[in-house]
């Protein structure tokens, strides 16, 4: 059905759109490329402008449509926040995207709770902030996924096209970008079988799933065989296999992502959580009553003071149970009951589909639906919506804890607490609302409404002295900490680097030699930030290469290396060796963002060695002159 959005709701959804962005844009003056990936997707600024090739191994890592996109960026701004304009703009877009399939799918009610959760969402906030790739490719991962819904909705063959085309862009993103086809095809199967065949012939609901694969297939396409310079998809996928740890640590990886996942909440989850229960449960209700104003009938709406009583009570309760337990517990309870409630009691399909009323006729018989129920209804079929958001949801749950529990991965996953805990939110709004209108229809009064009334109170008034008598862990918030340690650590580094060169007796060059050359093992955001410097450094993976040399002449020539050349595989047993070849300039020390950190260890670790690991050094080595 089509959807009508209300000046209230529109106006409610732009507001949470404009919050959201402000929180991702402000601040940018910490802004700064920090994690590793983040240098190499940045590095077509600086490296292949220098060497007219990609970075070294570059396709290991992601497709080429974000570095491509910085690279527009740093071309169309020339700013220094150039690396980090897409995330931007793609954390901004995501909120609407989210808002959309979840309105589309769960309702009115559920698309403005989806909408607050997604725009407050410090875990999204964070990297949204970042030259990274998950934020862009969740946006179009989300919006391929309900292209691909409405396409099944509306059995078009256009809309899975579209679906495709996102879903071929999301895999140009990221190597995980063919998530739609999964999420679609398992989900919508699951509807299938559960009643969708009532609605969908086999053979329609194989031809979309089909349109929607091969599209993105095509759209994917150039990109492996692009590969073939590289040695083929073989590659990636040997490299990808790298990462994997399989079933015997997914607990202690989900546990590792759920703890990262905490660090970054605080109180702005509960208050995201509370704003939107409060304003999707108080304007549904006063669309409810606005709705049946001019019923003749005293007793007709059912919608009294004592429902609105009851939303504002959850919206107390539930950021205090956040604030105790952590948002990611609360989000999966409300969002499992939620989408239990919509398949067990499927009020939301009812909104639609019930005998329509006009504003203003007598209220009699059963409780009808108004215009503005209408209106508050999903625009696809719930249970579909259901269907793939459990495929999205299930999907997620077993297949990233099986990897290296990188904080990053778990994004997907998170998209998918928030819209079912939207749905559950909206499915018990309307639910509420239902049963008071039967109560009311039937000139029944509920014996115990007002033992239900007082307890309600009673509960408010118990958490709140609670909370006053003996406070909760209110965490700060650290979506706007600054991420310019390694920035300025590689200040200090050329700092040092040309002050030792300075004091190098060196053969006679030409005046336009430079004055040393810089090489990096394993820190590509380190070159990022010494080409920016106006250093020429350059990455290496081995450390045998041998003296810079101009025109014949050796140049003093640096190695540089830091937390993420120690943790690769087989370095430290060539540095053993090679490190006689080398003299010891100094250290520098910084101290990583609690995302970096995490990427860097693993959360159990970070805790034991705490003193440790929060301060990281940049070793600074000279080749010794022969």
């Amino acid at each position: 059905m089509k959807q009508r959005l209300s000046k209230q709701e529109i106006v409610l959804i732009a507001g949470a759109v404009v919050v959201g962005c402000f929180l991702r844009w402000s601040h940018n003056d910490g802004l700064a490329i920090e994690h590793f990936d983040e240098g190499i997707y940045s590095s077509p600024i600086w490296y292949e402008r220098m060497s007219d090739t990609p970075y070294p191994a570059r396709h290991l890592y992601a497709p080429p449509l974000l570095p491509a996109a910085i690279t527009a960026a740093h071309v169309l701004t020339g700013s220094e926040l150039a690396p980090f304009l897409p995330g931007l703009l793609a954390g901004s877009l995501s909120i609407l995207v989210i808002w959309g399939f979840t309105r589309s799918c769960f309702g009115m009610a559920a698309g403005i709770v989806a909408v607050l959760l997604t725009a407050f969402s410090e875990f999204h906030i964070v990297f949204s902030r970042m030259a990274l790739t998950d934020v862009p490719v969740l946006l179009w991962i989300s919006l391929s996924v309900w292209l691909g819904v409405v396409g099944i909705e509306r059995r078009s063959l256009w809309f899975m096209f579209m679906g495709g085309l996102s879903c071929g862009l999301a895999w140009w993103t990221k190597y995980s970008g063919w998530l739609p086809l999964a999420i679609v095809s398992a989900g919508s199967a699951m509807w299938w079988l559960t009643g969708g065949q009532r609605h969908c012939s086999l053979r329609r609901l194989l031809q979309m799933n089909a349109t929607m694969v091969v599209t993105a297939a095509l759209v994917w396409s150039p990109w492996p065989a692009m590969l073939q310079d590289f040695g083929g998809y073989a590659a990636v996928s040997a490299n990808h296999a790298t990462y994997v740890t399989g079933l015997s640590e997914w607990r202690n990886n989900l546990a590792a992502q759920v703890t990262c996942y905490t660090e970054l909440d605080s109180w702005l989850t509960a208050a995201a959580i509370s704003l939107a229960v409060l304003f999707a449960g108080v304007h549904r209700w006063y669309e409810a009553c606005r709705s049946t104003w001019n019923s003749k009938a005293p007793t007709g709406t059912g919608v009294t003071a004592v429902i609105l009583l009851r939303f504002v009570a959850a919206a107390i309760l539930l950021p205090v149970v956040t604030l105790a337990v952590g948002s990611f517990g609360v989000l999966v309870a409300v969002g499992a009951g939620g989408l239990a409630g919509v398949s067990l009691w499927p009020v939301l399909t009812a909104l639609p589909n019930s005998p329509f009323r006009p504003n203003g006729a007598t209220n009699s018989g059963p409780p009808e639906r108004c215009e503005t129920d209408k209106a508050a209804a999903p625009g696809v079929d719930p249970r579909l919506g259901t269907c793939i958001l459990a495929a999205w949801f299930g999907g997620m749950l077993l297949m990233t804890p099986m990897y290296t529990p990188f904080p990053r991965l778990l994004l997907p996953l998170t998209a998918t607490l928030w819209m079912g805990a939207a749905a559950g939110v909206g499915w018990w709004i309307e639910a509420s609302i239902n049963v008071a209108r039967r109560t009311a229809a039937g000139d029944r009064v509920p014996e115990r409404k007002g033992l239900q009334t007082m307890v309600m109170v009673l509960a408010v008034f118990a958490v709140l002295i609670i909370v006053l008598g003996t406070g909760l862990p209110v965490r700060r918030s650290s979506i706007h900490d600054s991420h310019t340690a390694l920035k300025k650590a590689s200040v200090e580094v050329a700092a040092a680097c040309e002050e030792d060169a300075a004091g190098q007796p060196i053969e006679e060059v030409p005046q336009e030699a430079p004055n040393c050359i810089v090489y990096t093992f394993g820190e590509p955001s380190v070159l990022f930030h010494l080409n920016a410097l106006g250093l020429i450094a350059l990455p290496v993976q081995d450390v045998w290469f041998p003296p810079a040399a101009f025109e014949g002449r050796d140049l003093p020539t640096y190695l540089v290396f830091g937390p993420n050349a120690l943790r690769t595989p087989g370095f430290m047993y060539d540095w053993v060796d090679a490190e006689s070849r080398f003299e010891h300039v100094g250290n520098v020390t910084w101290q990583p963002s609690s995302v970096v950190l995490f990427n860097l260890f693993r959360p159990q670790w970070i805790i034991q060695h705490e003193d440790e690991v929060r301060q990281q050094e940049l070793e600074i080595w000279r080749i010794k002159r022969s």
